[in-house]
């Protein structure tokens, strides 16, 4: 059974539309559903600010891809030395902890940013990436997991 962070306070009618969707299709999915104010964004564990993120930028999170972004970005945010070597370092630990090939982790990785890219919004990709699907770019494995890094960062100070 996966869950998932929702904050009330920022989602609109299209993630309310895309949460039911989701909810009908993965009937284990446990929902956590907060409404805070302003304050409660930075109170937020870090683990449930980056599943908000990526829910937010349309990584679905039935996707194998979801779950190892989310170790990836955790591992980098715990140690940054491993995104200098994100193919000899980075995916052979998220396969480790997931029991998977590093090819495996990143194909999967490659395609959630794909479909995230295809489906998420070009607002939340603008402020994250600094460009956005509409633009005609597509950022790199390692460029999304370091932006989302950075990102995270920024938000914690």
């Amino acid at each position: 059974m996966g869950n998932m962070y929702i904050s009330a306070q920022e989602c609109g009618r299209e993630d309310w539309i895309w949460l039911t969707e989701l909810l009908r299709q993965n009937r284990d999915l446990e929902v956590i559903l907060s409404y805070g104010g302003p304050a409660s964004k930075q109170q937020q564990p870090v683990k449930y600010q980056l599943q908000d993120m990526l829910i937010r930028l349309g990584v679905k999170a039935n996707l194998k891809g979801y779950q190892y972004l989310v170790t990836a970005v955790n591992l980098c945010l715990e140690d940054k030395e491993e995104m200098e070597g994100i193919t000899k370092r980075l995916y052979p630990s998220v396969a480790r902890k997931h029991k998977a090939g590093a090819e495996q982790v990143e194909h999967a990785i490659r395609h959630a940013i794909q479909i995230a890219w295809k489906r998420g919004k070009l607002t939340e990709q603008e402020a994250i990436f600094g460009y956005h699907a509409g633009e005609g770019k597509r950022p790199t494995n390692s460029e999304f997991i370091m932006g989302l890094v950075d990102h995270i960062e920024r938000q914690l100070t």
